[in-house]
C-alpha cells in the first residue's frame, strides 16, 4: 500500500518532467492489459476525460486521468501487483483485520482520513479515503492480487473535493470490467 502512495506521489512531483519525455498513449475507450492476469475493458470515459497511460509493465500501469473541463477533478490511476495480496481475489475478501490495516496506512498519511465502503455494479467493495482537508482523496479496491487505486485532486478552478467528485469515480469504477485472462 506504501509502494503504491510512494509511486502515486512521484509520479505527480515527476508529471512536469515526464509528461515530455514519456510517450503518451490517450484512449476514450479500450482495453487495459494487466500481466497475464487480466484486462480491464472500459467505456468511453465522462465529461471529455482522457486517460493517458504513462507506465505500463509486467507489474505496474500508471495513468493520468484528466478532462478538458479544468473545474472537473484530476485522477492519477495505479494499478500494481503486490505480494501481500497476491492470494485475494477481490477487496470483499479481505478480512476485517486487513482491512483495517489498509486504513490505517492511509491514517499514516493522514491524521483524520473519512472512510467509507461503496460498491460498483458489479459487486465489488472499493474504500474510499477523503483527506481532512478535501483537497484530495482515494478510491481503492483489490482484484487478482493487483492493488487498484484511483488519488483524486481538485480540478484547478475548484477549492476542494465533493461527494458527487467521489461518485463519479465509482461511476468510472463500475463502468470497468474485469476480464480473466483465459489459459
Amino acid at each position: 500500500m506504501k509502494r503504491i502512495i510512494a509511486l502515486v506521489m512521484s509520479l505527480l512531483m515527476l508529471l512536469g518532467c515526464t509528461a515530455a519525455l514519456a510517450e503518451e498513449e490517450t484512449n476514450s475507450m479500450g482495453v487495459l492489459k494487466v500481466e497475464n492476469a487480466f484486462d480491464i475493458t472500459y467505456s468511453p470515459l465522462p465529461d471529455d476525460y482522457t486517460l493517458s497511460i504513462y507506465i505500463q509493465n509486467d507489474m505496474t500501469i500508471m495513468a493520468n486521468i484528466k478532462s478538458t473541463q479544468a473545474a472537473l477533478p484530476r485522477m492519477g490511476l495505479v494499478i500494481a501487483f503486490s505480494d501481500e495480496w497476491s492470494d485475494t481475489e477481490r477487496l470483499n475478501d479481505v478480512s476485517e483485520e486487513d482491512l483495517n490495516a489498509i486504513k490505517d496506512s492511509f491514517c499514516a498519511e493522514y491524521a483524520t482520513p473519512e472512510f467509507d465502503i461503496k460498491e460498483t455494479a458489479y459487486g465489488t467493495k472499493l474504500l474510499t479515503v477523503m483527506a481532512p482537508s478535501k483537497l484530495d482523496a482515494y478510491v481503492y479496491t483489490i482484484y487478482k492480487g493487483h492493488e487498484i487505486e484511483i488519488h483524486l485532486f481538485p480540478g484547478e478552478e475548484q477549492a476542494e473535493l465533493t461527494d458527487a467528485d467521489i461518485d463519479r469515480v465509482v461511476a468510472f469504477l463500475s463502468d470497468m470490467q474485469f476480464v480473466p485472462v483465459e489459459e
